[in-house]
């Protein structure tokens, strides 16, 4: 693998896991190191770190927070 993809892949234990988890990835960039921008969107769809995941994770917790509120309210 390019040196300039493996030290940016070691830099962050996200991408790490994600690459260890998708093997095809790791061979995608080393035959293409110029998918590295596709490779980190991957990886953050992967882990829930994209805006909309992020999004839908605090309407839940509201939601809850939300329930358990109506919980404690009717007793």
């Amino acid at each position: 693998m390019h040196p300039e993809c493996y030290t940016f892949i070691q830099s962050k234990p996200e991408y790490r896991t994600f690459i260890r988890f998708h093997p095809s990835w790791y061979r995608k960039l080393n035959k293409h190191p110029e998918l590295l921008p596709q490779f980190i969107e991957a990886s953050r769809e992967y882990h829930g770190q994209t805006f909309p995941q992020r999004l839908e994770k605090w309407q839940k917790n509201a939601q809850f927070l939300s329930m358990v509120m109506q919980l404690f309210t009717t007793k």
